[in-house]
């Protein structure tokens, strides 16, 4: 098991768990499925995905490597009264793919946090039935890309205690202030990071990011049955710092 990021996700997902209505809308206008037999929600963290995803499915199988996620993800169910909704600690690298076939899978800004994406994305192909679909988010890789992960090693080198992470919060969130200031801009605000100090911790400090092309990844799906194609190139406060989303139909 990914012990790393159990650890950070453990003190993350409680602290900044989203808001309901703004991710069922983001949802909704992403899913074009309405009514579902079985879904997957790969690395279900808070919990609130698999609540939306629960209301169009019989059945949602929750998977998350991090415990203390889980616990506030059975909470989020409890909330919202959904009982049709089966929460498991795993390893998405060691997920086991008995508790599928799924009709939908959803990994949002999963895969890449792990030591070995591919080795997810390759698991969330075999647990998908013929037909189903997979709905994916990652970072997309630019030419910024190596200065973020300069920064997220300091971070995480250097500033990496509560006090810290508040500073660094603090510098972002101003800086952001400044440019949309200047720009006309109202701060853009996310249905999966509330803040933008969950956005900044979410983004310098998990212990492992991996960015992709889209291209490279339509590929590895068509190459393994799938009709892929890119449904949200850039979603994110800055272009340099963004995530894709790729929806993928496994043949029948």
């Amino acid at each position: 098991m990914d012990l790393a990021t159990k650890e950070f996700y453990d003190d993350f997902w409680p602290r900044f768990v989203p808001i309901y209505d703004e991710t069922k809308k983001y949802m909704l206008e992403t899913l074009t499925e309405r009514q579902l037999g079985r879904a997957l929600d790969a690395g279900c963290g808070h919990g609130i995905c698999s609540v939306i995803l629960s209301e169009m499915a019989e059945q949602v199988v929750s998977v998350d490597v991090s415990s203390d996620s889980l616990a506030t993800a059975r909470q989020q169910a409890q909330r919202f009264g959904r009982d049709n909704i089966a929460f498991h600690h795993q390893d998405l690298q060691e997920l086991d793919t008995n508790l599928g076939p799924f009709d939908l899978v959803w990994c949002w800004g999963v895969a890449m946090m792990a030591p070995d994406p591919m080795k997810v994305m390759r698991n969330l192909m075999a647990v998908t039935k013929p037909g189903g679909t997979v709905y994916l988010g990652l970072y997309l890789k630019t030419w910024l890309s190596p200065v973020h992960e300069g920064v997220r090693h300091f971070c995480r080198a250097y500033m990496d205690t509560p006090a810290r992470r508040k500073l660094v919060g603090g510098f972002f969130t101003g800086l952001t202030k400044v440019a949309c200031a200047l720009k006309g801009q109202e701060i853009n605000r996310r249905a999966d990071n509330v803040s933008i100090q969950a956005q900044v911790e979410d983004w310098y400090y998990p212990p492992y990011k991996t960015f992709y092309s889209i291209e490279e990844i339509v590929a590895l799906f068509e190459r393994n049955g799938f009709k892929a194609e890119c449904i949200q190139d850039r979603l994110g406060r800055m272009k340099s710092a963004t995530i894709f989303v790729i929806r993928a139909t496994k043949n029948a």
